[in-house]
């Protein structure tokens, strides 16, 4: 057939598939263009086509939480012995927690001890559970332990190593401890598209061999280096987290906290962390709030003491605070049997995310403190009540070195209300956790004085 009958035959069939007003012919998808000599009136309007609609790719976006994700962080866990190292023990001595364990995502404590048997020879004290203690603490309601601290090394690396596994095989998160990077924040809750971390160290270690030096446990040192590394832990946490807290093990014993510890935890505020909790004075110290360098107002729990422990078996304020007996260190006084739960709540809504905090107070009970006959006493903690224990908090508050404003601070949650102002949730209790836009007044407030406008004379 000639060629040019071919272009003829195919400008006829194109022409044939198109629509008289020269659009896409919905059919052919092809093109035609109008004929020249059609006027505008002679062409009848073309019918409106429906509006083309394009699916979102991938997956819708998560609608916001119902409700607020909650974390308790306690202080230390002491397997003393011989009445708190049996892992029944440690379970019974939680067991009057399990009520308020259970209203909450997750339960953080400070592992305070390594794993294994303390050899009976041993010069120096050495904290050491065996592995069915830590085991037994996720089946108390605390799934998640700090493994950073001075006892850590107590019985060198295989009690560090002992200690991981045993956190593995009970399902516990460890944190501050990893066989690769201990400095890793941990995801500690996980739910409706939102996760809290936590990244935890040490500042001290008690062994002088080369456990001291571990990679497998966080340092950082009261020096630029180990602000360095808070720096950059709390970058990489916020980098995939959704709100982080730092958990610090540092201080001096039977002691408020110290200035240089505070100086940490105001770094790591400033360095992204929405609240820091500190262990490891085995005495409470009152919440300070932050303002960071970026306007947020972080809670620094100074000091939350002991969760579970055998000291204060003499709870007498006016006692001198540490028994040296059969090798033993405890210190007798009662502010070693309060404890802080700090009680975060991260509620996570479209206009932003709010950090509605508080803390609840604990107390040991230990037969101990009653008849010292008893070989291998009860011990039970429980929520100091401020009603029933009025007595309790009369008789610490004589003590004006220990932590008194405790009982006066407004976001403790058992604090008696006396008024109707007092129902209200006080404005130091809540706090957002989102910077302020660039610009802001807040960002503004929050630059560098250097930074700041001079203000005229």
């Amino acid at each position: 057939m000639p060629r040019f009958a071919c272009a003829t035959i195919a400008l006829a069939l194109i022409a044939c598939a198109c629509a008289p007003d020269g659009r896409p012919d919905a059919s052919s998808g092809s093109f035609a263009s109008s004929s020249s000599s059609s006027s505008p009136s002679s062409v009848a309007p073309a019918a409106e086509e429906p509006a083309i609609v394009i699916e979102p790719i991938g997956p819708p976006a998560a609608a916001p939480l119902a409700r607020p994700l909650r974390v308790l962080v306690g202080g230390d866990l002491l397997p003393h012995r011989p009445s708190l190292v049996t892992p029944a023990s440690i379970r019974a001595a939680l067991a009057p927690l399990a009520p308020t364990f259970a209203k909450a995502d997750v339960v953080v404590a400070n592992y305070e001890a390594a794993t294994g048997e303390v050899d009976p020879k041993a010069f120096r004290m050495a904290y050491a559970a065996p592995p069915g203690w830590l085991e037994e603490l996720p089946r108390a309601g605390i799934r998640a332990l700090t493994v950073a601290n001075n006892h850590a090394c107590d019985l060198g690396i295989e009690g560090v190593e002992a200690t991981l596994a045993a956190a593995a095989n009970g399902g516990a998160i460890a944190i501050g401890g990893d066989a690769r990077d201990p400095w890793a924040a941990r995801a500690i809750v996980d739910e409706g598209g939102k996760r809290i971390c936590a990244v935890g160290w040490t500042t001290l270690m008690n062994a002088e061999t080369g456990c001291s030096r571990t990679v497998r446990i966080a340092t950082a040192r009261l020096d630029r280096q180990g602000r360095a590394r808070i720096d950059s832990a709390i970058a990489r946490a916020k980098s995939w987290c959704d709100a982080t807290i730092a958990i610090i093990h540092g201080g001096q014993e039977y002691v408020g906290q110290i200035r240089e510890v505070m100086d940490q935890a105001r770094r790591a505020a400033d360095a992204g962390a929405d609240a820091v909790v500190v262990h490891h004075p085995h005495v409470a110290s009152p919440v300070v709030v932050h303002t960071t360098r970026d306007g947020r107002n972080v809670p620094l729990f100074a000091s939350v003491g002991n969760l579970v422990s055998n000291q204060g078996e003499s709870w007498k304020p006016s006692m001198f605070p540490v028994l040296r007996e059969n090798r033993r260190l405890v210190c007798v006084n009662g502010w070693t049997r309060l404890g802080v739960l700090a009680d975060l709540a991260f509620d996570f809504q479209k206009d932003g995310v709010r950090l509605d905090w508080g803390y609840h107070l604990t107390w040991t009970e230990n037969e101990h403190a009653n008849d010292r006959a008893i070989a291998v006493p009860k011990i039970e903690t429980r929520l100091l009540d401020p009603e029933r224990d009025a007595d309790i908090v009369a008789r610490l508050s004589e003590d004006d070195r220990g932590p008194v404003d405790l009982f006066d601070d407004p976001c403790w949650v058992e604090r008696p209300i006396l008024t109707a102002d007092e129902a209200t949730r006080d404005p130091r209790c809540t706090t957002s956790i989102r910077r302020p836009p660039p610009g802001s007044p807040a960002a503004l407030a929050a630059r560098p004085v250097a930074n700041r406008p001079k203000k005229k004379r």
